[in-house]
């Protein structure tokens, strides 16, 4: 089996939509949250902007984004998965005033418009990327951008120290499938996320590929490397 198939992730995340935003809000006891939140605050959002959010999932930036880009500002929004797709579907309905186009793409392939977006954004996708996708990504991201346009991404990570490496670990990869399974999802499929997140490690080898695309950029932890990002500017 090749989880860095498309067809597998695909598979994988119309699965667990059905449980995902209840085992999320539990299992992160709000850090995931807190970490879009702040993400977001460092692209920049400016009112009327061209948000391009990347393996959106269920639309989990949008509280974050819209108070930020006001009734003028516009977010296309692109997941390979259906069943995220759906529920970002419905919580779309909870942004009226906000212009949400929702795409069912591969990042990778998508058929967006060059220099299309202000601003881009993408929370915790990276780790279902191979080494060869995240250049591939990169390249993308570049095309997509404004001259001058500015991007975030965030994923959780493995943290540095011993302990605490090993405990966080025993919590991905252990106690989140029994909560993924006391909210009547596949404990299997949320036994994935922390085989992922072992083979990610953290955003250092995305940032490379984003610097090697000429873009500027700036790494990020949070919470003691449980999580960590990169943002920059396309110059």
């Amino acid at each position: 089996m090749n989880i860095y198939d498309t067809h597998y992730i695909e598979q994988l995340f119309d699965e667990m939509s059905q449980t995902y935003d209840r085992v999320n809000n539990l299992s992160s006891f709000g850090f995931s949250e807190r970490w879009r939140k702040q993400f977001v605050k460092s692209v920049h959002i400016r009112p009327g902007m061209t948000v391009c959010d990347l393996m959106c999932g269920m639309g989990e930036c949008w509280p974050a984004l819209a108070p930020l880009l006001g009734s003028q500002g516009q977010v296309m929004a692109l997941d390979m998965s259906q069943g995220m797709l759906n529920g970002a579907e419905r919580r779309k309905s909870r942004f009226p005033d906000l212009n949400i186009q929702l795409l069912k793409q591969d990042v990778l392939e998508s058929t967006l418009p060059d220099a299309c977006a202000d601003a881009l954004i993408c929370s915790f996708g990276l780790k279902t990327l191979t080494d060869a996708q995240k250049e591939q990504l990169a390249a993308e991201i570049k095309r997509l951008l404004k001259p001058q346009g500015t991007f975030a991404l965030v994923e959780i990570s493995v943290p540095g120290g011993w302990i605490f490496k090993n405990l966080y670990m025993f919590y991905l990869q252990r106690l989140i499938p029994i909560i993924g399974r006391l909210l009547l999802g596949n404990p299997d499929n949320y036994r994935m996320l922390g085989i992922y997140t072992e083979q990610f490690g953290d955003c250092r080898g995305m940032m490379t590929a984003l610097a090697n695309q000429g873009l500027q950029v700036e790494y990020h932890q949070y919470f003691y490397g449980c999580a960590t990002g990169i943002s920059g500017m396309k110059l």
